[in-house]
């Protein structure tokens, strides 16, 4: 599939996430959620404009947005926002959408577009990848890892968000993180994504017995948090390690392709925004 359905496809769902919007229900949040699922795990898995993937993770407050002159009279919810949207009735919980949005967001940046790779955190990242690393502090805060990791699959139930899906997306962050130019490493600090000592505690026992991630992965994120809160020095061995290594697309795969989903919806949505000017940067 080409890259102008796919902008097609973003815009689409990033309307459909509006949680301001009291016409869009849960059902139609999860059901948006779904066909974009559907529509990324297609073989041969669609092809995407590098503005693109800041635009699916950011929306309205993407570059892409801001400078689209018909993308800024739209209202799109970004994957971020929609990932860390807090519940309006439930205390320190989120709404039941934030669940699927993250595992979404979980293949999109670790297991998209990847066939037999053997590390999710080494090697070259895909666009989606990229661009959730070189977010800045404030962007990252909105995915509400905290919520996701304090909370997920513990008592709040679907409220807390999904645990696993946030550490993965976690773990990512704090093994490459860079600067905007998506090469330079900028550790980042644990604490500035993860506030709460219990959390990064939480965070830390699934780090060490996640089976999808290795212990030179681990000795990365130590070296990054170390050097990020300014003790000791990292060594350059890690982003060019990451990018000398592979990455792993199988795990976690099974509980994201486990949704039973409801795709009769046949709308034309080529029709709905039209086609995209050709003169954009494409890639895989």
């Amino acid at each position: 599939m080409d890259a102008d359905r796919s902008s097609i496809e973003i815009k689409v769902l990033l309307k459909n996430l509006d949680p301001t919007k009291t016409s869009i229900k849960h059902k139609d949040r999860l059901r948006r959620l779904n066909k974009f699922r559907n529509f990324v795990t297609a073989r041969p898995p669609p092809e995407f404009y590098d503005d693109d993937y800041g635009l699916l993770l950011l929306g309205s407050e993407s570059p892409a947005a801001m400078e689209d002159e018909d993308l800024a009279n739209m209202t799109l919810y970004g994957m971020l926002r929609a990932a860390g949207c807090p519940s309006t009735d439930h205390k320190d919980s989120l709404k039941r959408s934030a669940r699927p949005a993250i595992s979404l967001l979980r293949y999109l940046c670790l297991e998209f577009d990847k066939n037999n790779a053997k590390n999710l955190f080494l090697g070259e990242l895909n666009g989606f990848g990229q661009a959730l690393c070189a977010l800045n502090v404030p962007q990252l805060r909105t995915l509400r890892l905290d919520i996701h990791i304090g909370k997920g699959d513990n008592e709040s139930g679907s409220r807390g968000g999904s645990k696993d899906d946030a550490c993965h997306l976690c773990a990512l962050i704090l093994a490459r993180h860079t600067d905007t130019d998506y090469e330079t490493p900028k550790p980042i600090n644990i604490k500035d994504v993860l506030p709460a000592g219990e959390t990064r505690a939480e965070f830390e026992n699934w780090l060490a017995s996640c089976p999808s991630v290795s212990s030179e992965v681990r000795m990365m994120i130590q070296e990054n948090i170390s050097a990020a809160a300014g003790v000791g020095v990292r060594k350059k061995a890690g982003n060019d390690t990451a990018a000398a290594s592979i990455t792993n697309a199988s795990s976690g795969k099974a509980s994201f392709n486990n949704v039973v989903v409801d795709d009769d919806d046949d709308d034309d949505v080529l029709g709905v925004f039209g086609k995209q000017p050709l003169n954009r940067k494409q890639s895989r």
